[in-house]
């Protein structure tokens, strides 16, 4: 080979620096992509995550069924309503979070929120839910109830589910 083309190929930079700016950019451009197949695959990771639990909490509220056994109202002093729920769903830790008493309109006569789940020896029961098959009562003293009228009450779980039933005072 000639002295002469070797110096001039050795000394051209022209090409030289196209295929370094090439190479760069292709870098730059493989770079970035991996940013955004890491961040997409964290965010639908996330996503799935976030779906898992709704889906999980929806299923669960569905296996709550929280059976009435019994409603009594006490018309002699203090008045007072009793109800009786046993916890006939496929789920254990049914709680109760609120009690709603109306007429048999629909029309709301009280809220009760604060609920003290009691067993049948009158002992209250520790962790205050309803295992499976597990009964208890709670007593809403003072609720306003008429004799010989319709009612209805709602029971609302801590999972958001709700069970009515209707009785007499």
């Amino acid at each position: 080979m000639d002295s002469r083309k070797v110096w001039k190929l050795l000394h051209r930079r022209r090409g030289v620096s196209v295929v370094v700016s090439n190479v760069i950019l292709t870098g730059a451009v493989i770079a970035v992509s991996f940013a955004v197949l890491f961040w997409t695959q964290y965010r639908s990771s996330a996503y799935n995550e976030e779906y898992s639990e709704a889906m999980n909490a929806d299923i669960a509220r569905l296996k709550e069924r929280l059976a009435f056994e019994y409603v009594f109202y006490n018309t002699t002093s203090p008045k007072t309503l009793s109800v009786y729920l046993m916890n006939c769903g496929t789920i254990n830790d049914t709680t109760v979070k609120t009690v709603y008493v109306t007429t048999s309109t629909g029309e709301p006569i009280k809220v009760f929120s604060s609920i003290t789940l009691m067993n049948f020896n009158d002992d209250e029961i520790a962790d205050q839910d309803l295992d499976r098959g597990e009964e208890g009562y709670f007593v809403l003293s003072s609720p306003g109830l008429a004799p010989d009228t319709s009612y209805s009450v709602r029971v609302v779980t801590g999972r958001g589910s709700t069970f009515d039933h209707k009785f007499i005072a």
